[in-house]
């Protein structure tokens, strides 16, 4: 399922799941997948996020305050929302001109998605998804208009 994503993208994923089984949580939401994408150094969220004064825990602790989002019907590891992501990520890693989806290609995704965890965190960090997204995009070399318009 995930041939197409980075050595880097796939232990996002990895931590993500981990801390949604941590947390005994049926399915992996954004909230589970922003704190695997944070949680690795090597990231470019994990800067963005220490530079806003938010570290991996923080998003830990607080998706665990949030009530549990409902498991997937199917029986999918991932909810809905993550699954939008993880769709997106691939538009974008393609629209962006790379044949591998890279953790700024999730983190671009998921900061599209405005419902979730991930999205109930950012509100009460006071964060914007939209200056987030914007600073991936910076960081990758690129302007705020490079980003594929979902809406």
């Amino acid at each position: 399922m995930f041939e197409d994503f980075s050595e880097t993208s796939k232990k996002a994923i990895r931590a993500a799941e981990e801390l949604a089984e941590r947390l005994e949580d049926g399915s992996v939401a954004t909230g589970h997948l922003v704190y695997g994408l944070t949680v690795d150094d090597g990231v470019v969220l994990h800067h963005i996020f220490k530079d806003l004064n938010v570290d991996p825990d923080m998003f830990s602790g607080y998706v665990e305050s949030l009530p549990r989002e409902s498991e997937m019907p199917d029986g999918s590891k991932h909810n809905r929302h993550v699954q939008t992501v993880l769709e997106r990520a691939r538009e974008c890693a393609e629209e962006l001109g790379s044949k591998t989806v890279l953790p700024e290609h999730i983190g671009i995704a998921l900061m599209s998605v405005k419902a979730g965890s991930c999205y109930e965190t950012l509100k009460e960090f006071s964060i914007d998804p939209e200056y987030v997204q914007m600073l991936i995009l910076e960081a990758m070399g690129r302007e705020a208009e490079d980003a594929p318009d979902w809406f």
